[in-house]
């Protein structure tokens, strides 16, 4: 007798350990349909505009000068160096516009700024060029500004310094800033104190960044986007985000971002042989890794929620395969592996049915209508298995509740791994006290097929 137990024990235990192939095929259909959502939005980036960094203004100063030589008769050289200048003042204040554009079945955010920048440059004599350098011609000066994606810049960036109004000039110029935009500074701007106002719009998808370059930096951010994600390096001072949209405000020093450091290091790589950025460096957000801003995110990800639902798979078919074993034990109705196989394949399909729903409706709606779907048609089979429709609805109910703490646990990201062990707990201990007088060398005895 014990044997028959124990081998129909070890036999449903191989059948819910073979469901783990259909729930990770389910697993990976979920991972194949987030890269295509993903490949989507690499689409529409790739056909408007991608991330944006905004970086500056910066003042560079290109110079030429003599190398002194050893000896004579050696053929004098000529180098290139160049002088960055940072912004004593830094003060953005940017309005964001966010639409969501259509491919498919999919939407991805696309953001539209509209970001005024107040600074102030002390500019030292000689534009910061020490009386050591041989120069060879004047020096030349710009203000540039930097963007990761030049194609956002749908209008001409309105420029003025001390009240007058220059001609921007597309590129920056720069080794390890190429794209954006700069102007040529005036001359006569050397050793006093000028104030430069920049009106600029800028479009571009998934997240809007800026350096704090500043020797003080004041960033003032809102939007109409009720979903934002304050990502970078700092996280903002202040912050209001309601249904109606978000402010955020983030106040930096120069003690915090370690800018002079960062600029000390772009300043060296400039005046060598190459004015490329080091080895290793990823363009200016990487090289200074201070930046700060907002990712435009989709306020539920369906298919982030879908992959952890479908990790509790398993366990779901582990717990339909108790409660089955526990209505054959103490109703002594012998239950064909088949018909374990085919219930726990309605709980399978389950996770399939919440992914393709869910890119058509509210996840809420496709967990409702996918958990409707089959503990409908698990009380049905149930109740034909076991002769009675009161226990296919009580094995139902059984069910649905078990739909209905994971999505709680869905829903609670922070508190999932407390309520799963909570459950198993729970689980554990209605089957110990359901069997506690359970004579298990004597379960065979009396059984009767339930089909």
């Amino acid at each position: 007798m014990r044997s028959n137990v124990l081998l129909k024990a070890l036999i449903l235990g191989a059948v819910a350990i073979a469901f783990v192939v259909p729930l990770t095929m389910i697993w990976g259909v979920v991972k194949d349909r987030s890269r295509y959502r993903d490949t989507v939005t690499a689409e529409v980036a790739k056909s408007t505009a991608q991330s944006q960094t905004l970086v500056g203004p910066l003042v560079v100063v290109r110079y030429r000068e003599r190398i002194p030589t050893a000896s004579k008769g050696e053929v004098e050289q000529v180098r290139e160096g160049a002088e960055i200048l940072l912004p004593d003042s830094l003060s953005i204040r940017s309005k964001v516009h966010v639409e969501t554009r259509q491919r498919g079945i999919y939407r991805v955010p696309l953001f539209r700024s509209t970001t005024g920048v107040v600074s102030g440059f002390t500019l030292p004599p000689g534009l910061g060029i020490s009386d050591k350098h041989q120069l060879v011609g004047e020096p030349t000066a710009e203000i540039v500004f930097g963007v990761s994606d030049p194609r956002g810049i749908r209008a001409v960036p309105h420029v003025t310094l001390d009240g007058a109004t220059l001609e921007p000039r597309p590129g920056a110029g720069l080794g390890w800033l190429k794209q954006g935009f700069n102007v040529a500074l005036p001359a006569g701007a050397a050793g006093r104190r000028v104030a430069l106002d920049v009106d600029l719009e800028l479009m571009g998808t998934d997240r809007l960044l800026f350096l704090p370059i500043g020797s003080v930096t004041d960033v003032e951010v809102s939007s109409d986007w009720p979903h934002p994600s304050f990502v970078g390096a700092f996280l903002p001072d202040e912050r209001s985000v309601t249904a109606r949209g978000f402010q955020a405000r983030w106040k930096l020093s120069r003690f915090a971002t370690g800018v002079d450091e960062a600029m000390t290091r772009i300043r060296e790589s400039m005046s060598g042989a190459s004015s490329q950025m080091p080895d290793g460096a990823g363009g200016a957000s990487g090289f200074l890794n201070t930046d700060l801003g907002i990712r435009f995110v989709q306020p539920v990800d369906v298919y982030s929620q879908s992959e952890r639902a479908v990790k509790y798979g398993f366990l779901f078919v582990f717990l339909t395969f108790v409660a089955f074993f526990l209505f054959e034990v103490l109703r002594r109705m012998a239950i064909h592996p088949i018909q374990y196989i085919l219930c726990g394949a309605a709980v399978a399909l389950f996770f399939l049915l919440l992914v393709s729903l869910s890119e058509h409706l509210p996840f809420a709606g496709a967990y409702l209508v996918s958990s409707l779907a089959c503990v409908g048609l698990v009380a049905f089979y149930v109740g034909h298995v076991l002769r009675s429709a009161g226990r296919g609805l009580v094995f139902g109910g059984l069910l649905g509740t078990l739909y209905g703490f994971l999505y709680v646990i869905l829903q609670s990201e922070d508190y999932a791994l407390l309520l799963g062990a909570l459950l198993l707990f729970a689980v554990l201990a209605i089957v110990m006290i359901m069997t506690r007088r359970v004579d298990w060398y004597r379960l065979s005895e009396g059984i009767q097929p339930g089909a």
